[in-house]
């Protein structure tokens, strides 16, 4: 099985260089049409009002920060176990991104609530990638968060991603900031109908 090209998380036009905001508020958001809900960073605009986003992805993004949003639907790769999802989708952005490097620095499962029947993990880690999109602009880090949510009954694979990039090396609290901030939004995402599934009853 292929998954669809997963969202570029350098998309946005003119990233500035900056450090993760001084404060990182949420605001609830109702997403593919309403199926599902959840919270995202407060200065986050929707990206298809901006330009056209593929029908499998959510885009959101704070244009001042450069932090960014992505819920992506993918093809359930069956091939991957479970305990190797959420690196899988890590390294496979990593190779849509085209970058130069990508570490893992944490990862685990994930508190879903609304998905405790279901097999949920995180990676949190960095990517090396090129600012420009022919790659010939300077490098940049971008710290990425991926949760992964296994949908086996309607072959899916539900990925929620919170990218940042870098201007200088984070601090502890900083990186701290960004986790909980990750860790309250996946936590927040919850079904409310299950008929934009393909085949779900």
């Amino acid at each position: 099985p292929k998954t669809e090209r997963m969202a570029n998380v350098m998309e946005t036009e003119n990233v500035p260089s900056s450090s993760t905001p001084s404060e990182i508020k949420l605001k609830e958001v109702n997403l593919y049409g309403g199926t599902f809900r959840a919270k995202i960073p407060e200065g986050m605009k929707d990206i298809s009002e901006i330009r056209q986003v593929p029908n499998h992805q959510e885009f959101y993004a704070d244009l001042d920060s450069g932090l960014s949003t992505i819920i992506e639907m993918n093809e359930l790769q069956k091939q991957v176990k479970d305990e190797a999802a959420a690196a899988f989708f890590f390294e496979n952005l990593a190779k849509d991104n085209d970058a130069k490097a990508a570490a893992i620095s944490k990862q685990g499962l994930a508190d879903i609530p609304s998905f405790k029947e279901y097999f949920t993990a995180y990676a949190i880690g960095d990517h090396l990638v090129n600012q420009r999109i022919d790659n010939k602009g300077p490098q940049r880090r971008i710290r990425v968060h991926i949760a992964v949510i296994r949908l086996p009954k309607t072959t899916t694979d539900l990925l929620v991603i919170l990218s940042c990039p870098l201007k200088n090396e984070l601090s502890e609290e900083e990186s701290k900031k960004l986790e909980t901030t990750f860790m309250t939004m996946i936590k927040s995402f919850e079904i409310r109908s299950w008929a934009v599934f393909k085949g779900s009853e």
